[in-house]
């Protein structure tokens, strides 16, 4: 993801997320409230594309990304906005730290199992329905950024054709980020 991309991607989350007040600050519009209550209730990456919030992040993006016209990359960022719909703060924590940080006890947030699940998605429906439950279960705190710019590797990386080395897969970055949390003391 370019640097364009990821400030369109902030001020649209910001838009539906923030109050009008800090809105008015930035300059951003306040977003109408059916942009995230449509994306939080698709059921797939089909579905998504047919949102009104969708369609705002999508224009918003510019020209050359509408003009390659790729559905790769339209389910792509459809998977984005609607895995953003459940984030509620923009805290800066990765994904992964946070899943695997301690909850209570001496478990993480996220178990290992859903954890895993996540990584060995293997369509793009069943890799949105486990991203949102994951980030659902993390009562939506989480770097909004970082959640796109994942979602959008794990997409290129489901599209490409060889593989990449191994460190610079979106999976094994999980993986270190959730098991470096796991292992830490509580904080």
């Amino acid at each position: 993801m370019d640097e364009q991309s990821k400030k369109v991607v902030l001020r649209w989350w910001q838009s539906m997320n923030l109050p009008a007040d800090q809105l008015k600050g930035k300059g951003i519009q306040l977003a109408p409230t059916v942009y995230k209550a449509q994306l939080k209730r698709c059921e797939s990456t089909d579905a998504a594309m047919l949102t009104e919030g969708f369609r705002a992040l999508w224009l918003g993006l510019g020209d050359d990304m509408i003009e390659k016209n790729d559905v790769k990359n339209i389910e792509c960022w459809a998977s984005i906005a609607a895995a953003l719909a459940h984030v509620k703060t923009d805290s800066k924590m990765k994904l992964a730290q946070a899943a695997g940080r301690k909850g209570e006890g001496d478990k993480s947030v996220v178990s290992e199992l859903r954890f895993s699940q996540l990584q060995n998605a293997k369509t793009t429906d069943d890799f949105l329905r486990r991203i949102r439950r994951i980030v659902q279960q993390l009562k939506g705190d989480v770097s909004v950024i970082q959640l796109a710019e994942d979602i959008h590797q794990w997409f290129a990386e489901f599209y490409q054709l060889r593989p990449r080395k191994a460190d610079k897969r979106i999976s094994v970055q999980w993986a270190m980020d959730y098991y470096r949390a796991a292992s830490a003391k509580n904080k």
